[in-house]
């Protein structure tokens, strides 16, 4: 599986996609991994005892990854050619949960974009598509147009804002299952933090700016719950000085331009992950009407100008803003 170790943390076990969780060093019973999985860096640490040894916890965590893994590949489930993984009960779950969350995000969140996304390319020295194309590709998008299975119509979905939470999730439920209540999961970013420390305290989790590299927006300090982020500052490019990212606009199969990043906090990380790609999109003020409506999650936006920040109501008491 590619799997390769790493030293135990001291302060920071990881900072992946605008997150760093900051733990204690501990006596209690604690083993981490790491593996190069569906196409990102992905990282489990348990500690405490269960009904297995952690090193076995942990190499059960990354075979429930390595499942979901298995089924969506390349994070493209082509509709035309992808019989086994459209018929799956995965898919069907993770179809529903795209539904309720394209419906709460105003359809800013549509899975169907894979035949736009395969237009673009994130590395340095690309080009934005031809208009031309990005317009052909965008009459594959549209998850109401697929569940109304209009003519000949085919989609390529690209599950890559669901799959990996997903995995996350099935690899949460399984330590879980094995009885451990201190763990976290982080796949590039998409977070599972299982009940509290080892000493008892809440996760700290500091939120990156998305503009300097060495700097934190805040700290939120959290238990038991996913987190997810959605910034323009990993996958992108720089275009005759404009920079072109890779969360993309369903209207218009452009990069969004109302947020620099969102951290969402959910109950789940495949929830939070597909919350987090839609609330980037809507920017502030709507994203924070689409939060209080859903019930289901918090967020911390970056403004797109300047260094401003707009916290949901249900995290102010757990964020502290740098500098305060």
């Amino acid at each position: 599986m590619g799997r390769y170790r790493f030293l135990p943390p001291v302060l920071v076990v990881a900072a992946l996609l605008g997150v760093v969780i900051v733990t204690n060093r501990t006596e209690t019973p604690h083993h981490s991994d790491t593996a190069m999985m569906m196409d990102t860096i992905v990282e489990v640490s348990v500690w405490g005892d269960g009904a297995v040894p952690v090193e076995a916890a942990v190499d059960s965590a990354f075979a429930s990854i390595a499942q979901v893994a298995g089924l969506f590949e390349d994070g493209m489930v082509d509709t035309r050619i992808d019989s086994a993984a459209i018929t799956s009960g995965e898919f069907a779950y993770l179809l529903e949960l795209s539904r309720d969350i394209h419906r709460t995000s105003d359809g800013y969140f549509d899975p169907t974009m894979g035949s736009v996304t395969r237009l673009w390319g994130f590395w340095e020295g690309a080009v934005p598509p031809h208009p031309d194309s990005i317009r052909a590709g965008l009459e594959h998008v549209g998850l109401k147009r697929y569940f109304a299975g209009t003519g000949d119509r085919w989609f390529i979905f690209d599950v890559g804002g669901v799959a990996k939470g997903f995995a996350v999730d099935r690899a949460a439920a399984k330590l879980r299952s094995l009885g451990f209540e201190s763990a976290i999961i982080n796949a590039g970013g998409d977070l599972a933090l299982l009940g509290t420390r080892p000493d008892g305290k809440p996760w700290r989790i500091a939120i990156r700016h998305p503009r300097r590299n060495s700097d934190f927006l805040g700290y939120l300090d959290l238990e038991d719950v996913s987190v997810a982020t959605s910034g323009d500052y990993e996958q992108y490019f720089i275009h005759e000085g404009k920079r072109y990212h890779h969360i993309l606009d369903p209207a218009t199969g452009m990069p969004g331009r109302r947020s620099n990043s969102v951290t969402v906090v959910g109950e789940g990380s495949c929830l939070s992950d597909a919350m987090a790609t839609g609330l980037f999109l809507m920017g502030p003020r709507l994203g924070m009407e689409a939060v209080r409506s859903s019930g289901q999650v918090e967020a911390v936006f970056a403004f797109a100008e300047g260094d401003s920040i707009a916290v949901s109501s249900g995290l102010i008491d757990r964020f502290t803003e740098v500098g305060d």
